[in-house]
């Protein structure tokens, strides 16, 4: 009977002490723990659904409820004035408004943004008010038809990450996330472009797409001398992560990474910034950065000419 009694109180008491631990390790978690536990996910499972926008809360609800009309308009807003054919990833509150992630079906491929103005108050979207940055738009389709032009380099860009993400414990970002919170137009999962300063180029090929928007790829070749461009206007933007949660950015992969962009000779001709992150995203920005990564090209971009 004694050894029974024994066993009943430690079956009563261990679940005490258990508990105890868990508070224990709430108590002793420094606010820098908590921190990062409740802003960072790994990106091995991000996939964007938490995206947050600044003083967005209030909205947000009303983005989840108007989705379809949301995605209705914004179809329409971009056949009407850029005339191309759209899906609608994503819609997140703002402080004025909704933002809606787009994605283009067809090439040029890109992604982007809109915004739709809402009453709050009575729970009303305006979607023949909708409205786009001045030109963010237009940079997203032209970065997607630079792409076109330059097939084989980007393809051989493509190839080269598919294949370091095999050789080493890297991956990037997964397809649902880009398409939940990225609006930088061209936009891979290892990289995305940046194009705003082909200021002539720009505008020569947008009067050529817009008058024609089933032009051809073999007809856009020839508007478009990729020997010619400034190698310093184009930027490429290139963002890996760790493998497994727990790895810091390891410095002879990040070495072998910035050595094979400068050296390369296949790559698209361009102003490169590297940048290797442990395994961890911010799940409300999408943004990766953190005191650990290992960066090169941010101030003074890697050239390739």
């Amino acid at each position: 009977m004694k050894l029974k009694s024994i066993i009943q109180v430690i079956f009563l008491i261990a679940p005490l002490l258990i508990g105890g631990c868990e508070v224990m390790d709430e108590i002793t978690e420094t606010p820098e723990e908590q921190h990062a536990r409740e802003t960072y996910v790994s990106v091995n499972d991000y996939t964007g659904e938490e995206k947050d926008l600044p003083d967005g809360q209030t909205n947000d609800p009303i983005a989840k409820k108007k989705f379809e009309e949301i995605a209705e308009a914004t179809q329409n807003f971009f056949l009407d004035e850029f005339k191309t054919e759209v899906i609608v990833h994503n819609a997140v509150g703002a402080k004025h408004g909704i933002m809606a992630f787009v994605e283009s079906l067809n090439e040029p491929k890109f992604h982007t943004f809109v915004m739709i103005p809402v009453d709050a108050e009575e729970e009303m979207i305006f979607p023949e008010d909708i409205w786009t940055v001045e030109m963010q738009v237009e940079q997203a389709l032209f970065g997607g038809l630079v792409a076109m032009i330059m097939n084989e380099e980007f393809a051989a860009l493509d190839q080269y990450f598919d294949e370091f993400t095999t050789q080493f414990p890297v991956i990037g970002l997964r397809e649902d996330a880009i398409n939940n919170v990225m609006s930088s137009g061209y936009t891979t999962p290892y990289y995305f472009i940046q194009t705003m300063s082909l200021i002539d180029e720009f505008e020569g090929m947008m009067d050529i797409y817009f008058n024609n928007p089933k032009i051809s790829m073999t007809e856009l070749k020839e508007h478009f001398d990729k020997s010619s461009y400034e190698a310093e206007n184009f930027s490429f933007v290139i963002d890996l992560y760790m493998k497994e949660p727990g790895m810091d950015p390891d410095e002879e992969i990040f070495k072998q990474l910035v050595e094979d962009i400068k050296n390369l000779d296949v790559f698209p001709r361009g102003a490169y910034t590297v940048s290797l992150h442990d395994n961890n995203i911010n799940k409300f920005s999408g943004i990766g950065h953190k005191e650990n990564t290992l960066t090169e090209g941010n101030i003074v971009p890697i050239i390739r000419n």
